[in-house]
């Protein structure tokens, strides 16, 4: 878990680095959510080849936790009936 202040620039250099690796954003912008209104959430990029970077993030007064995990593409359904 990495620690960060809030609108870190290690935010987007990561994102920057991730699309980078494997070729570039699917779809126009990630997905967000919020499970906390303003103090706990999460967004995710799909990349191209299928990957998914996903950052929960957790507000602490004038802290910001942020947690990024890397998930590999889905097997399609197709793919596993067989």
């Amino acid at each position: 878990m990495t620690t960060l202040a809030p609108n870190s620039i290690d935010d987007d250099s990561r994102m920057r680095d991730f699309l980078a690796r494997h070729g570039g954003a699917f779809g126009a912008d990630p997905r967000r959510g919020e499970t906390l209104k303003g103090r706990k959430g999460w967004s995710e990029v799909t990349a191209v080849d299928g990957y998914v970077l996903r950052c929960d993030w957790e507000r602490r007064g004038d802290q910001t936790e942020m947690r990024y995990e890397e998930h590999p593409p889905q097997q399609p359904v197709e793919a596993r009936d067989e």
